[in-house]
């Protein structure tokens, strides 16, 4: 689980740091390799641990129980990531994000002056210690949703271990 966590953390990390330098961070792209990433590494996840360390069983709880640790993990691993990004690699990345929010809200019909007003929410939403935070709990929480849906898929119930006692008393 360590393991899958951090490799999925750096995985989007990697991600992210790719779709910024192509400036596909906000095209469907992003959310497709963002989702490829957290369905293939929870998937395989999920199918190591079943066969290693369970004997070919997992219950439906196990799968959530191990995606949404993986990705607890993972999402420190981005939250940290975006943290040296946004105060290392790139510092400039928080007045895009500010102009982005603008952007957004005059293009729905806000006013100048009710988006100038509003200046200070944005600078606290970019902050990156909250950009850190809210990565752990972002990451978690679609880590969360994902293992949902594919425990259902990977979950084994455990041979019945008297009829295979049975089996070879007869």
């Amino acid at each position: 689980m360590l393991n899958q966590g951090t490799f999925m953390g750096l995985a989007l990390a990697g991600v992210f740091l790719i779709l910024q330098l192509t400036g596909l961070e906000t095209s469907f792209l992003n959310n497709l390799l963002t989702w490829l990433v957290y369905i293939g590494f929870i998937h395989i996840s999920m199918v190591r641990y079943r066969q290693s360390l369970q004997d070919g069983w997992l219950s439906y709880g196990q799968g959530v129980w191990l995606g949404t640790r993986m990705g607890m993990l993972a999402g420190i691993i981005m939250g940290a990531w975006m943290f040296l990004y946004m105060k290392v690699i790139n510092p400039a990345y928080t007045d895009e994000l500010i102009i982005q929010m603008q952007e957004t809200y005059l293009a729905m019909g806000m006013s100048e002056t009710e988006v100038a007003r509003m200046e200070d929410m944005f600078a606290m939403v970019a902050n990156p210690v909250l950009m850190i935070l809210s990565g752990i709990f972002g990451v978690g929480f679609t880590s969360l949703l994902f293992s949902l849906i594919i425990a259902i898929f990977q979950r084994r119930k455990p041979k019945d271990p008297f009829s295979n006692a049975m089996k070879t008393i007869e």
